[in-house]
């Protein structure tokens, strides 16, 4: 069998060192990268051109930053294109979790494991999460390392001004996490291209994954990636 290979984006909404209930980390698959590149900058121009002032830079536009209407219209336009999203919701069970690269490669991992059976070929741009090689090195590891044996795998970190990919994902993470905390529900513009959203406790996922650490197994039962659906 052949698998298709997608170009991904991964971003995410909240903190982990916050007292915030939730943290949620998104993905957004596509084959056409190329597709989804302008659409922050077209929703920029034209919302510019109607409020008939300067726009914000598209590079900078992110979730927390944008009007209802620029984040409904991204959402819109990325609803219209060849793309997949995924999101991890976090319940923290108010705890403060430590912002390590082992945690981040955690959650990284137990997104990236609910599309990587039917998507083993991926390269994948992570938000610049971290600052030091050695930080990346230590996420690479642990993600490379439970990745599928069939796939390939590039991953790099960027930042979301140089990534159109991670930036949508930052609108997907944003949209989630807001319906999460009950102040927004914009994530159902997207439709069924929300594959899968997983909704776990931290405790049970990192728990889970610590115990596959030392050798590559197949995580838990996931949904199919043309299903939308929660599980918990």
């Amino acid at each position: 069998m052949t698998f298709q290979f997608v170009h991904t984006g991964v971003d995410e909404s909240g903190a982990l060192t916050a007292t915030s209930p939730w943290f949620v980390l998104a993905a957004v698959l596509t084959p056409h990268p190329e597709s989804v590149a302008h659409i922050v900058n077209r929703v920029a121009l034209r919302t510019g051109k109607r409020l008939k002032r300067a726009r914000k830079p598209a590079t900078e536009l992110k979730w927390r930053n944008a009007s209802h209407r620029v984040r409904t219209d991204v959402l819109g336009h990325l609803a219209a294109t060849e793309v997949q999203c995924f999101t991890l919701v976090v319940d923290k069970q108010g705890r403060r979790i430590e912002d390590s690269p082992e945690n981040y490669a955690v959650l990284v991992c137990e997104l990236l494991a609910l599309c990587w059976e039917y998507y083993p070929n991926q390269s994948v741009a992570l938000d610049r999460h971290f600052t030091t090689p050695a930080q990346f090195a230590r996420v690479n590891t642990f993600v490379y390392r439970h990745w599928p044996a069939t796939g390939t795998l590039n991953l790099i970190h960027v930042d979301s001004q140089r990534s159109s990919l991670v930036q949508l994902a930052d609108f997907v993470a944003g949209a989630a996490y807001d319906r999460y905390n009950g102040r927004d529900d914009s994530l159902h513009i997207l439709g069924d291209k929300i594959a899968n959203v997983k909704v776990a406790a931290w405790a049970t996922l990192k728990a889970g994954w610590l115990a596959m650490r030392q050798q590559k197994t197949e995580p838990p039962d996931r949904l199919a990636p043309d299903i939308a659906g929660e599980s918990g």
